[in-house]
Order: C-alpha cells, then sequence, then structure tokens
C-alpha cells in the first residue's frame, strides 16, 4: 500500500509587509528597551557606589574651578541674576584659569601650560588692540583696552578651547567620567538585550511559537517555515536568535548598521526574498493569511485526515 505524500505550497510574504512588520518590531523593541533603562538608571544611580563615584566627580570639577555646583562655570556665568555685566562674567573666568593652570593637582610645576597661557593671552588683540600687558613679569588686563565684553570672550574662549579639555585629561578625573560611560553603555547593552530576547525570543517560543512570530509577524500574518514547510524547532529558532542578537545588535551597533543594510538589500535582490537571517537558517517567511503552519509532517497528515473526515460526513462540506 503506498502511503500518499501531502504536499502544502505557501504563498511567500510580500516584502512591504515584511518591511512594515519588522518596523513595528524595532519600535516596540527600541520602546521597551528605553523603558528598562530608565528603570534600571533610577536603580543604579541610587547605590551607594555609584553615588560615591558622583561625589568625587563632582568635587573634582568644583575643585577645579571650572565648574559650580556640578555645572560648567560657562554655564553658570549666563546667570543674569548672578552675574547681571560682563565685568562681573570676565572676572568670574579669569578668576577660574587663574586658579586652574596654578593648580598642581592637575599640572606639574615644570608643566608648560601656565606658560602657554600666558603667551595666548600676550597674543590676543581686538582691532590691533592687545587685550592684556606684561607689566614687570605678570601679566594683566591692558587698562587701555577697557572692554569687558572682549575679556570675557577671551577667557570664555580660553576655557571651552583649552582648560576643559586640560581637565578630562587629568587621570583621575578621566577615570571617574569613563566610570560614567561604562555604566550607561553596560545598562543600554543589558536592557537592549532583554528587550530583544521578549520579543524575539520568549514570545515566538511560548505565546506565538506556531509560525515563530513576533508581533509585527503576528499582526501582519507572517509565519516562518523551515525548508520542510514545518515549523521551526526550538534549537533552530534559539540559533536563530542568538545569530540575529549578535549580528543585528551587537554588530550593527559598532558598524553602522551594515549587517542590517545588508539583509534588507538582499531580501529586494533574490528570488525568495530572503534577508540574510533567511539564508543562513534556510528558513523562509510566507503568508498565513488563510494557512497554517504545522510543527510536522505528522500534524499536517493528521488534520488532512481529519477535514477528509469531516467532509464525508458532512456531504455540505466542500475540501479545497
Amino acid at each position: 500500500m503506498s502511503e500518499e505524500k501531502i504536499e502544502i505550497v505557501y504563498t511567500k510574504a510580500k516584502v512591504g509587509r515584511r518591511m512594515l512588520a519588522h518596523f513595528i518590531d524595532i519600535g516596540i523593541f527600541l520602546f521597551s528597551a528605553i523603558i528598562l533603562f530608565t528603570l534600571s538608571n533610577v536603580i543604579v544611580t541610587n547605590t551607594n557606589f555609584y553615588k560615591g563615584k558622583q561625589v568625587e566627580l563632582e568635587t573634582m570639577q568644583n575643585e577645579s574651578g571650572l565648574y559650580i555646583d556640578g555645572n560648567s562655570i560657562l554655564k553658570a556665568v549666563q546667570n543674569e541674576q548672578v552675574y547681571p555685566t560682563y565685568f562681573d562674567r570676565k572676572n568670574a573666568l579669569g578668576n577660574a584659569l587663574e586658579n586652574f593652570y596654578t593648580d598642581i593637582t592637575y599640572f606639574s610645576s615644570d608643566f608648560p601650560e601656565l606658560s602657554n597661557y600666558r603667551d595666548r593671552q600676550l597674543a590676543a588683540q581686538d582691532n590691533s588692540v592687545p587685550l592684556f600687558i606684561n607689566d614687570g613679569g605678570v601679566v594683566k588686563e591692558n587698562p587701555g583696552y577697557n572692554n569687558d565684553e572682549g575679556w570675557y570672550n577671551f577667557y570664555y574662549a580660553e576655557i571651552d578651547d583649552h582648560a576643559m579639555a586640560f581637565l578630562v585629561k587629568n587621570e583621575k578625573y578621566f577615570n571617574l567620567t569613563r566610570f560614567n560611560f561604562l555604566v550607561g553603555v553596560i545598562q543600554a547593552a543589558v536592557m537592549g538585550t532583554v528587550s530583544f530576547t521578549i520579543f524575539y525570543l520568549i514570545l515566538p517560543l511560548t505565546c506565538f511559537k506556531r509560525g515563530r512570530q513576533t508581533i509585527g509577524m503576528k499582526l501582519e500574518h507572517i509565519g516562518l517555515i523551515n525548508i520542510h514547510t514545518n515549523n521551526l524547532s526550538n534549537g533552530v529558532y534559539v540559533g536563530r536568535f542568538f545569530f540575529m542578537l549578535a549580528i543585528f545588535i551587537y554588530l550593527d551597533f559598532f558598524s553602522f548598521l551594515i549587517p542590517a543594510i545588508v539583509s534588507v538589500t538582499m531580501m529586494f535582490v533574490n528570488k525568495t526574498n530572503s534577508s540574510l537571517v533567511n539564508y543562513i537558517f534556510n528558513d523562509y517567511m510566507v503568508d498565513i493569511t488563510n494557512q497554517k503552519i504545522y510543527f510536522s509532517d505528522a500534524e499536517r497528515e493528521e488534520a488532512s485526515f481529519n477535514l477528509q473526515s469531516m467532509s464525508i460526513e458532512n456531504p455540505d462540506l466542500t475540501l479545497k
């Protein structure tokens, strides 16, 4: 007795619907990641260790004179209630620079930056009028210039272009700022991974396991099948997920989305509209608006047998 092989033909999902499903999934993934990052940031920034690092950073900033209560002095002097005139502002910036360039916390006694600062002062001019003069070896503001706004602009540029850069180069200060940066990067990586895992692994393995659907695929009636037109196994789908995580999250971040661009391009240029991950894992995105994806050949055969039995018992039922 020969067995009749049951074949089923799926219609490949249109690229437009696939792209829409991807955009829906990316939007949900990013929104969730931002929410998770915000919540985790509240927890992290309230730990004693993190607070201690912040106190060290703010102490160094304030002691440098380039910051006031954790804010850049360049921003602080814009407060017209505290610094109502250019005279007040230029004095605040000038005094901050003098204290900074003579502070051994940042510069050794033989460090040439104070001398370089003096050279920049003596070279500064406004319509051929020097802003500073050398009075017996002491560099002072030129009384013949008498323009508070001009002095303010010089001090502002000096802090912005030179002093801030030297503060950042200080080893202890650099390590403290790097700590903040690394904490942010780690939080973003962890929360992004958690969000991606929820929507691209947990849901397709549990709630939407038939067709391994994401939310976007569910809304667009798109399913995922293997080369045998069956549902992807758990093992294959987990491997697929980790490939996507490594390539389309981590590698994309460091390579300016090059893998994502390659993958989308592949969808438009090959006959099966396979993306990079479809090509690697030999699977297909199909339209399941009017079709069902089966977990195995046995399930498909059982469904076909049941349907044939129903048609025999019910003469009004027509098989299509």
